[in-house]
């Protein structure tokens, strides 16, 4: 079955121009209607040409392929578009994390000071010269953990959680942090980005201790976002309190 120029153009969504232009490239071979002398285009080439996502060289020597050197061509173009669905899969996952972290932030800010589990168990130290170690930090920000102590605020460790048997391949001497049982509170702590990096740590801690003895404090990153004016970090807080 074949078809002119513009009910092709608007069945399939594609400009007459390129069809013109495949037409130049030698792409596609329109025939003279008999009684309209229109150009008549065969619809599944054009399917077959707009779907599969093959260079313009590719597809017009298509047909004079063998069979052989078509599925070749065919079995290459499925590798890349599998290579393609794997980048989109990752991308995805990238950004079905960014919306779990926004919605958490919202939660937290809504139900501040709630008893939870606290969500790792070993945390490593991180230092961004370590290679590997940035590379799963920017794989997922949420790994990235500060460890600090009630007591001593200002001595902050950055570190990076870890998955507990992947704490075995760390030289202890690694390990910053491990989970020993306790309860934690957990709160939204917010880190402005400019000089000095203020936070509202030491604000939640002193409302926490009147009504509970504290001890550490794990802050897991969620995002870096705007907020009246400033830039700030978001951090998911756990508090150990007893």
């Amino acid at each position: 079955m074949e078809f002119q120029i513009g009910e092709i153009s608007h069945f399939f969504d594609i400009p007459a121009s390129t069809l013109r232009y495949w037409e130049e490239m030698q792409v596609l071979s329109p025939n003279k209607g008999e009684t309209s002398h229109y150009r008549e285009y065969a619809v599944e080439d054009v399917i077959f040409y707009k779907n599969l996502g093959f260079q313009l060289k590719q597809i017009r020597e298509m047909k004079s392929n063998t069979p052989k050197q078509q599925a070749n061509l065919f079995e290459q173009k499925l590798s890349e578009l599998e290579q393609e669905q794997e980048l989109l899969r990752l991308r995805m996952k990238k950004l079905q994390r960014h919306i779990e972290a926004v919605k958490t932030l919202e939660k937290l800010r809504q139900t501040p000071y709630q008893e939870t589990e606290i969500d790792t168990e070993c945390i490593v130290s991180f230092e961004l010269i370590e290679q590997e170690k940035l590379l799963q930090y920017i794989e997922d920000p949420y790994l990235y953990s500060r460890v600090q102590h009630t007591d001593t605020l200002q001595q902050e460790q950055r570190g990076l959680t870890v998955l507990p048997d992947a704490s075995n391949v760390f030289d202890e001497s690694h390990i910053i942090w491990r989970k020993h049982g306790g309860r934690y509170m957990t709160f939204l702590m917010k880190e402005e980005v400019a000089e000095n990096y203020p936070n509202d740590l030491q604000k939640h801690i002193e409302y926490l201790q009147q009504y509970h003895k504290t001890r550490d404090v794990i802050s897991r990153f969620l995002l870096c976002a705007q907020e009246d004016g400033k830039v700030y970090d978001f951090y998911k807080t756990f508090a150990e309190i007893c």
